[in-house]
């Protein structure tokens, strides 16, 4: 019962959208404008979730929490590159199919793209002698080899987001063990420095550009 009645708030609400979105005049919307809207909107943030928990006092659980809101933005971009690639134009079963194939191409080649680029750091930081036991190339390597593997999910027309995040899982099991432990101090202050930075800088950006007048403008002119 519980399920039936989400089920028909859901269809109530994506129709209610539909048709508000038909009022505001903002040109003629075909089914794919729809689609990928919904799949920029269906994805949830657990930034305010994870504000609240610790990772130092409960590290399973803000694992999960974070995981899911990865694994879930990482999903919704998946989902808008394959609509943007995908002719909606004459829909068919033929095409359904083509675009689960396409969304699940994409899933599947990004996530073993990231999966490939944390082994394959794992290997060099413990094989090859020039970085072994040296804090400045070890921790070089790994930035230097997630960045790689997001520019190459980017050249590939694949999703960078899900491909460095299962980089950093597989880096976190095999590439962190490999190295010495002022290495480890110095990665885990490293990207916990450049992640409060790129956060900071995301939300400044963010509420700058709410301010910009021309962009007020353009939604006072839909109604």
């Amino acid at each position: 019962m519980l399920l039936c009645c989400s089920s028909v708030s859901l269809a109530q609400s994506i129709t209610g959208a539909m048709g508000l979105i038909s009022r505001l005049n903002i040109g003629s919307l075909e089914l794919g404008d729809y689609l990928a809207l919904g799949a920029i909107f269906s994805a949830t943030d657990s930034v305010c979730t994870l504000q609240v928990l610790s990772q130092d006092e409960t590290p399973f659980l803000y694992s999960l929490v974070f995981g899911e809101g990865v694994v879930n933005d990482a999903t919704s971009v998946v989902l808008f590159n394959a609509i943007q690639n995908f002719d909606l134009g004459n829909f068919s079963s033929l095409k359904f199919l083509q675009f689960i194939g396409n969304f699940l191409y994409l899933f599947g080649a990004s996530t073993f793209l990231g999966v490939a680029s944390g082994l394959l750091s794992a290997y060099v930081i413990k094989k090859l002698y020039f970085g072994r036991h040296s804090t400045d190339r070890e921790v070089a390597i790994m930035m230097l080899m997630a960045y790689l593997s997001y520019m190459l999910a980017e050249l590939l027309d694949l999703s960078g987001i899900l491909t460095v995040f299962f980089c950093g899982i597989v880096m976190s099991h095999y590439t962190w063990h490999n190295v010495t432990e002022s290495s480890r101090v110095t990665t885990k202050h490293a990207f916990a420095t450049l992640s409060f930075i790129s956060e900071t800088f995301l939300f400044l950006y963010v509420g700058m550009d709410a301010l910009d007048i021309e962009k007020w403008k353009i939604v006072s002119e839909t109604y």
